[in-house]
């Protein structure tokens, strides 16, 4: 089963995001974890997941973290479910 991890983030140039996105695929690399990374910078589309506080991210549809990189486990916990 390929995982999806979306990453709301207002900027594809924020430094935030983008430390989200370097670290979301390096996690995925490391961890043999088979999955897809979506970065979302659509505010239209920020609306579908509820949430304002950016960046935030979302494994596999629900809310692992909001303005922060969640730790490692609580990230493997929402790979595996």
């Amino acid at each position: 089963m390929k995982n999806k991890i979306e990453i709301l983030c207002p900027s594809r140039k924020c430094p935030k995001c983008r430390r989200f996105v370097k670290y979301f695929k390096a996690f995925t690399v490391d961890n043999n974890i088979d999955a897809e990374i979506i970065v979302i910078t659509s505010f239209k589309e920020f609306i579908n997941f509820r949430t304002w506080i950016l960046p935030s991210i979302f494994i596999n549809g629900k809310k692992a973290g909001r303005g922060y990189i969640p730790d490692e486990k609580t990230i493997m916990e929402f790979l595996t479910k």
